[in-house]
Order: C-alpha cells, then structure tokens, then sequence
C-alpha cells in the first residue's frame, strides 16, 4: 500500500492536478493538510480509471483543514470517518484482514498561540490512546515541528537521520510507542527536506507507525518538482502489509445422511423409524410435536448412519455413484492396456 503526506496549500482550483499526480504514482491514500475548505463531507474526484474520494473537515475562517484522498479500489474498505476537529481526522480502513487506522494532521504552525498547540497535542494524545491494542496505527502529517539530527534519549522513536532540532514530535511518539519512519532510511539532506522556500528549507511532515508495525515500512521518501504545490513537498511512504493470521474454524460434526443411499442402511434407518412411530402420543401441540419427532430421527441417524470425525479430505460430489467408479475404472483399464 503506498500512502502520501501533502500539504498543499488550498484544494480549490487544484484539485483535478492533484489526483492527477496521486494517480500517476499509485497512491492509495494521501494525507492532505491546509484545504481551506468549510465544513466537513465527501465527494468523487477525477475520472474514469483514476477516480479517488476525498474527505475532509474544514472549518468556517477557512484557514486550516485536513483531508483524505482514497483510491477508488480502497473506498469499499472504508470501515469509518471520524473528523475530529479541523487539524485532525481519523479513517478506519481494513487492509489484508486488518484494521488500520489512518491520522491526517496538521498541527499548529509557529505564530500560533500556546493554549492552541497544547489542545492539538492533547486531542492527539487522547485520539492515539483510545485506540485498542490489536489495530495499526499510521499517523502522517505536517507537523510543524522537527526531530532533528541526534537520537539521544530516543533511540527506538528516531533512527538517526533527520533534519533540524528537535521538538515535542519525538516525546508524542516515546509515550505513544511510535517512531518515526522518516528517520530510518538513509537520504541525502535535500531528500529529507519537506518544506522549501528562498529563505528557508526545513523537515515538517512525517510519517509514524506503531513500534511493532515498523518492519512493514518500506521506504520513505520525499518528492520534490511537483509544479501545483510548489514550496511543500510530497512525502511517500511504501507499506508492504501481509495478511492476518488465518483464524483455522472450529470442526463441527456431521451426520453421515449420504450412507441412505445404500439399500441396506436404508431399511434399516425405516425399521428403526417404524419402532419408534409413537414417540409424538404424548406431545400436545404441533412444536411439542415436532420437536420430538426431530429429536428421535436425529437420534436413528445418528445410531444408523453415524457422524463425520473431521474436516472432509474429499469434497463429496452428487454424480458420484457405482455406475460412474465402474465407467472410469473401465477406461483406465482401455488406457494401460
């Protein structure tokens, strides 16, 4: 599965070029911050062969926003849409039999108060802890933030080749159990660079994933020259995601009712029937009735025919009989000869 991070700055008037670059590099979700879209709801985009849906939660100044583009081949998949507020949203989206859960944020940028950073870091930590134990958790971004260079104090969230300084990303992430995937594949510095400007170039968008799920990251890497958002950067991350353990289901016995084809089980199974024909006398009412009666014929099938001991080796197949084994033995015998 391949899943992308963009902020790209307003989706009015870009959106057809930016499912034309999500279609042309096989995306399957893109995380898209800064949509500057009100409200909150969903819709097709694209055309036929390329079509990708888009969620997003928007607010009423119009200057923030997060969304999700969805492949088409995905939507189906789509378990639920929680929009948080207008920097957070969450997907619920199976995926080989498993649950994931997919974040799009963007959190607050510098110049922004620190009542508003606390609330997204809190809504954050609240929305990352409520998720059960068992299901994936893919976080992707713009940040805001940076990790910088050096992995002391978190080893097992940063891999040691990031950009800058560091911020709260890196604590988010030791008291979540994330890491950040960025930090664990070797790229030059301008690969690593998200955001770029004349003055400035800076690394702001990451991908995290649980510690356990951290094997299934594949690659990341950032993408630069696409000419509709020209100053943030396309981040990729390639996830190679295996099916869930095949649950074996439990073995429930049969009884064996094929063996009343034979004449000779047969006359049997009818003269125990015949023994036990009043059985129902005593039962008053048509269920009372019918019950009984069930009950005696599973009890004479059971005796006569017996039940299966496990699973079926061979499928059993209803033209099978005598006059077929006799046919086939027959020309295998033409065959060697």
């Amino acid at each position: 599965m391949r899943m992308t991070i963009w902020n790209i700055g307003i989706m009015s008037r870009r959106s057809g070029e930016v499912v034309e670059v999500m279609s042309r590099r096989g995306v399957d979700v893109c995380c898209v911050q800064e949509t500057r879209w009100k409200g909150g709801s969903a819709r097709w985009m694209g055309m036929h062969g390329s079509m990708y849906k888009f969620f997003w939660q928007g607010c009423e100044d119009e200057n923030t926003g997060v969304g999700m583009l969805v492949a088409e081949k995905w939507v189906d998949q789509v378990v639920s849409v929680t929009r948080v507020n207008e920097r957070v949203m969450v997907m619920k989206l199976v995926v080989c039999r498993r649950l994931f859960n997919i974040i799009s944020v963007y959190a607050p940028q510098v110049g922004r108060s620190t009542e508003d950073k606390e609330e997204f870091w809190d809504k954050l930590y609240e929305l990352v802890n409520g998720i059960p134990t068992g299901e994936a958790v893919v976080l992707g971004g713009d940040m805001n933030g940076h990790v910088g260079q050096h992995t002391i104090g978190f080893e097992g969230v940063h891999g040691g080749m990031g950009f800058g300084t560091r911020e709260t990303i890196l604590e988010f992430g030791d008291a979540m159990g994330m890491v950040v995937c960025n930090m664990f594949f070797r790229k030059a510095d301008n690969h690593l660079v998200t955001f770029k400007s004349e003055r400035s170039r800076s690394q702001i968008d990451y991908v995290m994933v649980s510690s356990v799920d951290r094997d299934m990251v594949k690659n990341v890497k950032v993408v630069a020259g696409e000419e509709c958002v020209s100053q943030q950067r396309l981040v990729i991350a390639d996830l190679l995601v295996r099916g869930g353990r095949k649950v074996r289901k439990k073995f429930v016995p049969k009884l064996k009712v094929w063996e009343l084809k034979k004449g000779t089980v047969k006359e049997k199974f009818s003269e125990c029937i015949r023994n036990r024909a009043g059985v129902t006398d005593g039962a008053e009412g048509a269920n009372e009735r019918w019950e009984a009666m069930k009950k005696e014929w599973l009890e004479v099938t059971e005796q006569v025919c017996g039940g299966t001991k496990g699973p079926a080796r061979h499928k059993e197949r209803w033209w099978w009989n005598d006059e077929a084994a006799r046919v086939v033995e027959e020309k295998q015998a033409c065959f060697k000869a």
